[in-house]
């Protein structure tokens, strides 16, 4: 015993105020132990956060590549998980055999280097809800009412297939979105889209059809097609290039003045004239379209009117809430959805809508009516040869009507082609990146586990260190006994 620690064990025998019993360590020794023992804790910290780092970047560079981006869309019927000719939307649409095959070609890789069973499976579409949709969720399933519909329209699309280079992966993402926005434009060419096959030789017109029915013909070509036009014009006003609308303006004039100038010609032609051949079918189809028209009449009539009284009920919400037999079928949850939300909308439209497929209906029996007062009392009236001119004009009004169909066919592939892009528009460039977590959030945690680890490995060497002396120490305490 050196004589520092004989001084000290006299003085603590001197002090009457000290315990006989050993002082437990403080956290102020702990931090003068470390401060000691620096140099060893920084040593093997070091180490620890070198094999750390190590064990990392070789699990991150080990772990597969992925590339991931979001897409918005935005077309007429995503709100209600629709497409805009009535089809519904899934996600597997971004997937889809068709599409996956294409985009792989678009990527110049083989489906013998990437099978398409594999990359279907490894194509992972989330939807994107935002913030408070999900906050409304979480407080309706904490009232126990049912959630209220949303349906998302946007969508995050990882790709997580191995053996691609980067370049590769990015190639294969933007031909998914390309050959998706293809499917789009063709589902909405196919609703908006409008295919005419008739015959602009009058030989042909008149061995395939009787000649009272050829200007019927051309009218319900006419009326589709400024069906469709009206609908597209509305729809175009949103668009910001004006050129479209303007340019289907002027589809739309040329088809009327066909109708003023050609259709009404061939029909007064074909009416006055008395032109038939078999003036027995033709009576016979008439009336039963002219029945037919009667039936529908008479049902969307009655539709209309039970909309009508439904109209008067939901117009009272409090009778209908505050109302005893309700109260047994209906919950307050559904209650309340029904009062807040605009029921009455919806009905008032139907009803509408109703009603102006009625006009049309019984615009059409009328007409038809009319058509049957004009067919000739004689059977044999179908002998009649046509006026001169005839035949040129049925050929003129058939050519013109097909140019004005290719004219609106060419202009709707140039407006869905302009228009797709917005609609279903990429909202996050691709990124490609690695499963796992990033090296800045990684790295940062194994440095501080490091200095743990450290800090633990030198506590324990210090306490075998110490186990170690007093084990020492009791056979000299013994002999000197």
């Amino acid at each position: 015993m050196n004589e520092q620690e004989k001084t000290r064990q006299a003085d603590l025998e001197a002090d009457p105020r000290v315990d006989d019993k050993p002082r437990e360590p403080g956290l102020l020794d702990a931090s003068r132990f470390l401060y000691r023992q620096r140099k060893r804790l920084a040593i093997r910290a070091m180490v620890i956060l070198a094999i750390g780092t190590l064990a990392f970047f070789y699990y991150y560079f080990s772990s597969p590549k992925t590339v991931g981006g979001s897409l918005s869309l935005s077309f007429r019927g995503i709100e209600k998980s629709e497409y805009p000719s009535g089809k519904r939307f899934t996600v597997e649409d971004f997937r889809s055999p068709v599409v996956l095959t294409k985009a792989l070609a678009d990527a110049g890789v083989s489906t013998e280097r990437v099978p398409l069973q594999d990359l279907i499976a490894r194509v992972y579409v989330t939807p994107v809800i935002p913030g408070e949709i999900q906050s409304r969720w979480k407080n309706q399933d904490q009232q126990g009412i049912l959630r209220d519909e949303y349906s998302p329209s946007e969508f995050n699309i990882d790709i997580g297939v191995n053996g691609l280079t980067d370049g590769e992966r990015l190639r294969l993402f933007d031909g998914i979105i390309r050959r998706y926005q293809e499917a789009v434009k063709y589902d909405q060419k196919s609703a908006k889209g409008f295919v005419n096959a008739m015959d602009t030789d009058y030989d042909k017109l008149s061995r395939s059809y009787d000649p009272w029915d050829i200007p019927d013909l051309f009218r319900q070509t006419y009326t589709s097609l400024r069906e469709k036009l009206t609908n597209l014009i509305t729809e175009s006003t949103q668009y910001h290039d004006s050129s479209y609308q303007l340019a289907l303006r002027k589809i739309a004039g040329n088809l009327d003045t066909w109708e003023r100038m050609r259709l009404e010609a061939l029909e007064a032609l074909t009416y006055q004239g008395r032109l038939v051949k078999n003036r027995e079918i033709v009576v016979r189809r008439i009336q039963y379209r002219i029945q037919d028209l009667t039936i529908q009449i008479q049902q969307k009539s009655q539709e209309a009117s039970e909309g009508l009284k439904l109209l008067e009920v939901i117009e009272q919400p409090k009778e209908i809430a505050t109302s005893r037999e309700s109260s047994n079928i209906l919950d307050a949850g559904t209650l309340d959805k029904l009062i807040k939300s605009d029921y009455v909308g919806p009905v008032v439209e139907r009803i509408s809508n109703l009603q102006g497929e009625v006009q049309t209906l019984q615009a059409d029996k009328s007409r038809l009516e009319k058509q049957l007062s004009w067919l000739p009392k004689a059977p044999e009236a179908g002998t009649v040869p046509p006026p001169a001119g005839y035949q040129d004009l049925t050929s003129t009004v058939s050519r013109e009507i097909n140019e004005i169909v290719q004219n609106y066919d060419r202009l709707l592939d140039d407006y869905l082609t302009a228009t797709i892009t917005s609609l279903v528009a990429v909202k996050q460039a691709p990124v490609v990146s690695r499963l796992g977590y990033a090296p800045a959030l990684v790295l940062p945690a194994v440095a501080m586990f490091s200095i743990f680890i450290a800090i633990v490995l030198l506590g324990i060497e210090h306490l075998f260190g110490k186990a170690r002396r007093e084990v020492k120490r009791e056979p000299a305490v013994n002999r000197r006994s």
